[in-house]
């Protein structure tokens, strides 16, 4: 149960995220262009949408192993070749998700402080905190990804 609920919860909050960035946005818009009368706190809660879309949208197409890969390279190696390439790829990106978007992306959030947004007056921790949050699911999504791809020996399919 926790399993797949873990699983799922990038692309629930991605999904949820998503839909909230495109009703406000397009809610805005119509308001602006046709009664001249925006919504004023529009622009910052789709900046915070979108801030929560792509964090853990990217742990969501991890995932389903949909990260773009230039694989041209690696497809023409040796076996032997084929399998340190894919250890140095998972080397750097866990060293990316983890050092730059968990622990940067923390301290990030914790360094908002007491910034909070203009009109709604939300703090930005909010916001920053989408940052080591997709990180984390990120790193546990590739992880499982990296795991199966090596106890299916899917190197020669270049699926990691």
């Amino acid at each position: 149960m926790c399993k797949r609920g873990l699983n799922s919860t990038d692309d629930v909050i991605a999904t949820i995220a998503l839909a909230g960035l495109f009703s406000v946005t397009i809610g805005n818009v119509i308001l602006r262009f046709v009664f001249n009368s925006p919504i004023p706190w529009g622009e910052e809660v789709s900046l915070a949408l979108y801030v929560w879309v792509v964090f853990v949208g990217a742990s969501s197409a991890m995932k389903r192993n949909g990260h773009i890969g230039i694989d041209y390279f690696v497809d023409r190696m040796p076996q032997g070749l084929k399998k340190v390439a894919m250890w140095i790829r998972a080397l750097v990106i866990y060293g990316v998700t983890v050092y730059v978007f968990i622990y940067l992306g923390y301290e990030l959030a914790a360094q908002a402080g007491p910034k909070v947004t203009p009109v709604l007056k939300i703090d930005y921790f909010w916001i920053d905190i989408a940052v080591p949050i997709g990180g984390i699911l990120l790193t546990y999504h590739f992880t499982r990804v990296f795991i199966k791809s090596l106890r299916n020996n899917s190197v020669e399919r270049g699926d990691i």
